[in-house]
């Protein structure tokens, strides 16, 4: 291979590495999705984790002499309790910012928001927090929990993005 193409290849594969950090929706109306890497892949280990503790202790209950009387629906409702809070740290992979040309959506653990860009003056990380906030007008903001400091630089290229394409439609809405 010539270097000439070693550069392509080379090139090519970071711009494939792009894509995959932040791909767009197959949909086409959202330029940038954002989604915390680490922060999905914690929850989802602790959610397992915590699930199969409870039904291994569930099961294991009624093995031994403990002077307590567990029946089989103790031992269920171990498990389904179990289960309903790996349920509930699952949620902690909700979080998503899609930012396109009709504005900025915010998607943290319970509800959804969606903001015009004439809403929006910028975006940052306020000190010590562990997330980016969407700055609005009127000095409000908004948490943004899927662009995390432990995402490190995906969190920083999602900036830099979010920051572009900011640029492009407020410049495309005063016009």
């Amino acid at each position: 291979m010539s270097g000439t193409e070693t550069a392509g290849a080379q090139s090519k594969s970071t711009a494939d590495a792009e894509e995959t950090e932040n791909p767009a929706p197959s949909g086409g109306e959202w330029d940038l999705e954002v989604r915390p890497q680490h922060a999905i892949m914690t929850a989802r280990i602790v959610a397992a984790v915590l699930a199969l503790i409870f039904i291994v202790a569930g099961i294991l209950l009624r093995r031994g002499s403990t002077g307590v009387n567990f029946r089989l629906a103790d031992q269920l409702g171990l498990a389904v309790f179990g289960l309903l809070l790996g349920g509930a740290v699952l949620l902690l992979t909700r979080p998503r910012v899609r930012v396109g040309k009709r504005g900025v959506s915010v998607r943290n653990i319970l509800g959804d928001n969606e903001f015009g860009w004439q809403d929006i003056r910028g975006i940052s990380f306020a000190d010590k927090k562990s997330w980016a906030r969407l700055e609005l007008v009127h000095d409000e903001y908004v948490p943004m929990m899927a662009i995390r400091t432990n995402d490190k630089l995906r969190a920083a290229g999602a900036m830099d993005r979010f920051r572009e394409l900011g640029a492009k439609y407020t410049a495309a809405n005063t016009n």
